[in-house]
């Protein structure tokens, strides 16, 4: 009699796939959702951060010296002026989290805020592994999604089996990124 039959050890594959499948579920959320944001990201647009545009059109041409004593009058709720560049048509305008123009011309305040969304910031920091703090994650889920793939191709046997359907649906697997890469 054979310690390790074939039978034992489709049975101990099956249970380490599933088992490692539950622990590592939240993980692959995660990712797949940062993912599909990252894959969305528009060139300028950052899905963690909303951006929030403020307009305000004063009653008369302000100086840079006026603009930067008055600034709490023209905005008593904020934005928060960190400071002001002057060209010669406009001042270029910072305020903590964004960036704006007065335009003298028109005695007009175009603002940009940009408020992070914590929680679409956290996900791809993870993604994007910032600061290398999740190196050691990633390597570990790389690892686990190899597990994942290579223990699948040996759960299911019979006519679903890798000999026999399996085999098809591989060799698409991996031909398919092959094709649209030389697309």
């Amino acid at each position: 009699m054979t310690f390790w039959t074939k039978t034992k050890w489709r049975k101990w594959l099956r249970s380490l796939h599933r088992d490692l499948g539950y622990f590592f579920a939240g993980l692959t959320c995660i990712y797949a959702l940062s993912g599909i944001l990252l894959n969305e990201k528009i060139e300028g647009n950052d899905p963690a951060y909303a951006e929030i545009e403020i307009q305000k059109n004063l009653d008369k041409p302000y100086s840079l010296e006026e603009l930067k004593s008055n600034w709490t009058v023209i905005f008593p709720e904020g934005p928060v002026l960190t400071h002001i560049l002057p060209s010669e048509n406009d001042f270029m305008i910072y305020v903590k989290g964004g960036e704006g123009l007065y335009v003298i011309d028109k005695s007009q305040i175009n603002i940009r805020i940009y408020k992070e969304r914590k929680f679409i910031k956290f996900i791809n920091d993870i993604h994007y592994n910032q600061g290398k703090r999740f190196s050691w994650m990633a390597h570990l889920f790389a690892v686990i999604l190899l597990f994942f793939a290579i223990s699948g191709l040996f759960l299911v046997k019979g006519k679903n089996g890798l000999a026999k359907r399996g085999i098809w649906l591989l060799i698409g697997g991996v031909l398919l990124p092959i094709i649209v890469y030389y697309l």
